[in-house]
């Protein structure tokens, strides 16, 4: 993203304390401002800027999933390398939880469907959707593309209590 809608996240989310990242360069925001300040107009057309968030090894994954795949009914037909999106995830966030026993596949993560998925097993239905709710909350923060964070807002509203 560019460095204005950097900000405009940043500031609608009050948030201070991530890693902003460019290319081989790792900011702070106060860091990153005083470099704005320092560039004025130019900085307004650097592009490349990516915040570097702490999630979990399952929002990472379910982060790379929703942009890959939110038009996707059901993960039946493709061929995922589900490495492949580990290593994205390793690349956009800092994870903090790497335990690889569970979701290591694309249903199992993020299912297509998680009602039917799910099923009775209330639990696992509240842990996705803890998992989902804060990436719903602030889709802009951690999803590129807007249709891919329309989606999971919708999704998380279906799986609502």
């Amino acid at each position: 993203m560019d460095l204005v809608t950097l900000f405009e996240v940043l500031k609608k989310y009050d948030v201070e304390y991530h890693s902003i990242i460019n290319g081989d360069s790792s900011f702070n925001l106060k860091l990153l401002q005083k470099f704005l300040s320092e560039l004025k107009d130019a900085a307004n057309r650097l592009d490349g800027f990516t915040i570097k968030s702490f999630l979990s090894r399952r929002r990472a994954l379910v982060v790379i999933l929703q942009e890959r795949y939110y038009k996707l009914k059901s993960y039946d037909k493709e061929q995922i390398v589900f490495n492949d999106i580990e290593e994205e995830a390793k690349r956009r966030f800092k994870i903090k939880n790497r335990a690889k026993s569970k979701f290591n596949t694309p249903q199992v993560t993020h299912p297509k469907n998680p009602l039917n998925y799910y099923g009775n097993d209330k639990n696992s239905l509240n842990e996705y959707r803890e998992t989902i709710g804060l990436l719903a909350s602030m889709p802009d923060f951690y999803i590129v593309g807007d249709e891919a964070q329309d989606d999971i807002k919708k999704l998380y509203h279906r799986i609502e209590e």
